[in-house]
């Protein structure tokens, strides 16, 4: 199967290692280019590195910058809030991945929210999405499951 993890935070990263070392083809997507380039290079933050350099490199994963290609190939789209404590940005944060979500999807999805709280926001997602569809005028579907729990590292 081909998954896209939305971010490359630590949690992002220990998922996504998960979903590769049980032979699906992950793509980390991060709107920081410059990061993913280093990332690419082999320069890593601390956290970065303690993941990244414990995947097997026969493991199939990958990064990339370009939201709309990295959908264009998932059957999947893991979204979660990143390092931010304060919930209000977090969900913010996933309401703004949920929103990039809907504006580059092109075929049918599985969006999984593994948001802490995600039972309380998966109608705002779910919104949010289709909102985008709409200002596309595209009739694509997708489903949005709650699991916060799923490959919680």
């Amino acid at each position: 199967m081909k998954v896209t993890v939305m971010g490359i935070e630590y949690n992002h990263l220990l998922s996504g290692k998960a979903l590769a070392e049980m032979g699906n083809e992950v793509t980390y997507i991060s709107n920081d280019h410059k990061r993913i380039e280093n990332i690419k290079r082999g320069y890593y933050n601390a956290n970065e590195a303690m993941v990244i350099k414990s995947m097997d490199i026969t493991d199939s994963f990958g990064f990339s910058a370009d939201i709309k290609k990295s959908l264009s190939r998932a059957n999947m789209c893991f979204i979660s809030e990143g390092v931010s404590e304060n919930s209000d940005e977090q969900i913010q944060e996933i309401l703004n991945t949920a929103k990039a979500v809907g504006k580059n999807m092109t075929h049918h999805m599985f969006i999984i929210d593994r948001s802490q709280e995600s039972m309380s926001h998966v109608a705002q997602i779910k919104e949010v999405i289709q909102q985008e569809l709409l200002k596309r005028n595209t009739t694509l579907t997708f489903e949005v499951i709650a699991n916060p729990n799923f490959l919680r590292a």
